[in-house]
Protein backbone atom coordinates (compact mmCIF):
# COMPACT_ATOMS: atom_id res chain seq x y z
CA UNK A 1 0.00 0.00 0.00
CA UNK A 2 1.03 3.23 -0.79
CA UNK A 3 1.99 6.16 2.03
CA UNK A 4 -0.88 8.09 0.20
CA UNK A 5 -3.14 5.49 0.14
CA UNK A 6 -2.44 4.65 3.36
CA UNK A 7 -3.78 8.11 4.86
CA UNK A 8 -7.35 8.18 2.99
CA UNK A 9 -7.79 4.31 4.39
CA UNK A 10 -7.93 3.65 7.89
CA UNK A 11 -5.64 1.20 8.98
CA UNK A 12 -4.04 -0.19 12.46
CA UNK A 13 -1.73 -2.78 12.98
CA UNK A 14 -3.01 -6.40 13.81
CA UNK A 15 0.26 -7.38 14.60
CA UNK A 16 -0.10 -4.96 17.46
CA UNK A 17 -3.18 -4.92 18.76
CA UNK A 18 -2.61 -3.32 21.96
CA UNK A 19 -1.07 -0.32 20.21
CA UNK A 20 -4.22 1.91 20.67
CA UNK A 21 -4.56 4.57 18.01
CA UNK A 22 -4.97 8.44 19.23
CA UNK A 23 -6.11 11.50 17.73
CA UNK A 24 -6.89 14.99 19.04
CA UNK A 25 -10.28 15.49 19.95
CA UNK A 26 -11.76 18.25 18.15
CA UNK A 27 -13.76 19.35 20.97
CA UNK A 28 -12.89 18.65 24.73
CA UNK A 29 -15.46 20.58 27.06
CA UNK A 30 -17.51 20.13 29.84
CA UNK A 31 -17.36 17.94 33.37
CA UNK A 32 -16.26 14.39 31.97
CA UNK A 33 -12.98 16.64 29.11
CA UNK A 34 -10.02 15.35 30.09
CA UNK A 35 -6.61 16.67 29.15
CA UNK A 36 -3.39 14.90 28.72
CA UNK A 37 0.03 16.19 28.19
CA UNK A 38 1.40 12.99 26.60
CA UNK A 39 4.73 14.23 25.78
CA UNK A 40 6.14 15.36 29.24
CA UNK A 41 4.59 11.19 30.24
CA UNK A 42 7.85 10.27 32.96
CA UNK A 43 9.13 6.70 31.01
CA UNK A 44 7.71 7.93 27.26
CA UNK A 45 10.00 6.68 24.69
CA UNK A 46 8.31 8.86 21.56
CA UNK A 47 9.40 7.70 18.39
CA UNK A 48 8.63 9.69 14.89
CA UNK A 49 7.75 6.53 12.17
CA UNK A 50 7.04 6.65 8.10
CA UNK A 51 3.33 6.36 9.74
CA UNK A 52 2.82 8.87 12.37
CA UNK A 53 4.50 8.77 16.22
CA UNK A 54 4.32 6.02 18.09
CA UNK A 55 4.58 6.04 22.14
CA UNK A 56 5.78 3.43 24.48
CA UNK A 57 5.13 4.39 28.16
CA UNK A 58 6.63 2.37 30.85
CA UNK A 59 4.28 3.28 34.11
CA UNK A 60 3.93 1.12 37.29
CA UNK A 61 5.42 -1.96 36.04
CA UNK A 62 3.32 -1.96 32.48
CA UNK A 63 3.96 -1.28 29.10
CA UNK A 64 1.35 0.89 27.54
CA UNK A 65 1.54 1.19 23.26
CA UNK A 66 -0.20 4.20 21.49
CA UNK A 67 0.08 5.40 17.98
CA UNK A 68 -0.82 9.06 16.74
CA UNK A 69 -0.97 9.64 12.85
CA UNK A 70 0.11 13.21 13.68
CA UNK A 71 2.77 15.12 16.14
CA UNK A 72 1.26 15.01 19.50
CA UNK A 73 0.90 18.27 21.08
CA UNK A 74 3.44 20.25 23.08
CA UNK A 75 0.88 21.03 26.05
CA UNK A 76 -2.04 19.58 27.78
CA UNK A 77 -4.52 18.19 25.10
CA UNK A 78 -7.48 16.34 24.76
CA UNK A 79 -7.50 13.06 22.70
CA UNK A 80 -9.65 10.47 21.12
CA UNK A 81 -9.01 7.12 20.86
CA UNK A 82 -10.32 4.83 17.14
CA UNK A 83 -11.28 1.05 18.03
CA UNK A 84 -11.87 -0.97 14.96
CA UNK A 85 -14.99 -3.73 15.19
CA UNK A 86 -12.21 -6.08 14.38
CA UNK A 87 -11.59 -9.70 15.57
CA UNK A 88 -9.21 -7.95 17.95
CA UNK A 89 -11.63 -5.83 19.21
CA UNK A 90 -11.52 -6.88 22.79
CA UNK A 91 -7.67 -7.22 23.23
CA UNK A 92 -7.74 -3.31 21.99
CA UNK A 93 -10.30 -2.34 24.25
CA UNK A 94 -8.60 -4.19 27.15
CA UNK A 95 -5.52 -2.02 26.25
CA UNK A 96 -7.30 1.18 25.43
CA UNK A 97 -9.23 1.33 29.40
CA UNK A 98 -5.51 -0.03 30.69
CA UNK A 99 -3.84 3.06 28.84
CA UNK A 100 -7.01 5.68 30.37
CA UNK A 101 -6.78 4.12 33.96
CA UNK A 102 -2.63 4.35 33.71
CA UNK A 103 -2.91 8.59 32.44
CA UNK A 104 -5.56 9.14 35.57
CA UNK A 105 -3.17 7.61 37.98
CA UNK A 106 -5.34 4.26 38.95
CA UNK A 107 -3.87 0.85 38.69
CA UNK A 108 -4.41 -0.49 35.13
CA UNK A 109 -6.05 -3.68 36.10
CA UNK A 110 -4.89 -7.62 35.25
CA UNK A 111 -3.60 -8.27 32.02
CA UNK A 112 -5.72 -9.13 29.34
CA UNK A 113 -3.35 -11.76 27.80
CA UNK A 114 -2.63 -14.05 31.66
CA UNK A 115 -2.12 -17.03 30.54
CA UNK A 116 -3.12 -19.74 33.08
CA UNK A 117 -0.19 -21.90 34.12
CA UNK A 118 -0.94 -25.32 32.77
CA UNK A 119 -1.47 -23.36 28.77
CA UNK A 120 2.02 -21.98 29.84
CA UNK A 121 2.99 -25.58 30.24
CA UNK A 122 1.63 -27.35 27.40
CA UNK A 123 3.72 -25.08 25.04
CA UNK A 124 6.80 -25.43 26.76
CA UNK A 125 6.41 -29.00 26.73
CA UNK A 126 5.52 -28.62 23.22
CA UNK A 127 8.50 -26.38 22.43
CA UNK A 128 10.80 -28.81 24.18
CA UNK A 129 9.35 -31.68 22.07
CA UNK A 130 9.66 -30.32 19.21
CA UNK A 131 13.75 -29.27 19.64
CA UNK A 132 14.40 -32.81 20.97
CA UNK A 133 12.56 -34.16 17.59
CA UNK A 134 14.44 -31.78 15.65
CA UNK A 135 17.86 -33.10 17.29
CA UNK A 136 17.03 -36.78 15.85
CA UNK A 137 15.62 -37.72 19.24
CA UNK A 138 12.71 -41.10 19.38
CA UNK A 139 8.91 -40.21 20.85
CA UNK A 140 9.81 -42.65 23.58
CA UNK A 141 12.63 -40.62 24.22
CA UNK A 142 10.86 -37.34 24.41
CA UNK A 143 8.58 -39.20 26.60
CA UNK A 144 10.62 -40.17 29.01
CA UNK A 145 12.43 -36.93 29.81
CA UNK A 146 9.58 -34.93 29.54
CA UNK A 147 6.41 -37.19 30.45
CA UNK A 148 8.25 -39.68 33.13
CA UNK A 149 7.54 -42.64 31.19
CA UNK A 150 9.74 -45.59 32.52
CA UNK A 151 9.08 -49.09 31.05
CA UNK A 152 10.04 -51.78 28.74
CA UNK A 153 8.66 -51.98 24.76
CA UNK A 154 5.13 -53.47 25.60
CA UNK A 155 5.07 -50.65 28.27
CA UNK A 156 5.35 -48.48 25.60
CA UNK A 157 3.16 -49.38 22.84
CA UNK A 158 -0.04 -49.29 25.18
CA UNK A 159 0.61 -46.25 27.24
CA UNK A 160 -1.06 -42.93 26.58
CA UNK A 161 2.59 -40.98 26.82
CA UNK A 162 3.34 -42.85 23.15
CA UNK A 163 0.65 -40.76 21.57
CA UNK A 164 0.87 -37.40 23.83
CA UNK A 165 4.35 -37.03 22.92
CA UNK A 166 3.32 -37.23 19.20
CA UNK A 167 0.42 -34.79 19.53
CA UNK A 168 3.57 -32.52 21.38
CA UNK A 169 5.86 -32.74 18.67
CA UNK A 170 2.94 -32.13 15.71
CA UNK A 171 1.67 -28.89 16.97
CA UNK A 172 5.00 -27.85 17.58
CA UNK A 173 5.61 -28.48 14.11
CA UNK A 174 2.48 -26.68 13.22
CA UNK A 175 3.61 -23.23 15.78
CA UNK A 176 6.86 -23.80 13.36
CA UNK A 177 4.72 -23.32 10.22
CA UNK A 178 3.07 -20.46 11.78
CA UNK A 179 0.50 -21.33 14.22
CA UNK A 180 3.15 -19.20 16.66
CA UNK A 181 0.57 -16.29 15.45
CA UNK A 182 -1.75 -17.37 17.68
CA UNK A 183 0.37 -16.47 20.81
CA UNK A 184 0.76 -12.68 19.67
CA UNK A 185 -3.65 -12.20 20.20
CA UNK A 186 -3.51 -15.18 23.45
CA UNK A 187 -6.73 -15.50 24.35
CA UNK A 188 -8.67 -14.18 21.04
CA UNK A 189 -9.14 -17.21 18.44
CA UNK A 190 -8.42 -15.40 14.88
CA UNK A 191 -10.05 -17.60 11.93
CA UNK A 192 -7.24 -19.58 10.06
CA UNK A 193 -6.60 -18.55 6.11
Amino acid sequence: MEPADRESVFWIPSLQPEAVLLSAASSARGPAAALVDLTRLPGLDLRRADDGWHGLWHAGGTVHQFWLTERPSDTAAAYALTLPFDALFELRAHAARRLWRALHGRSPGRPFRAMPAQLRQLHILTLRALDARQCGESYRTIAEVLLGFRGAKTDWESDPRKNKARRLVASGQRMMRGDYRTLLHYPIKLARR
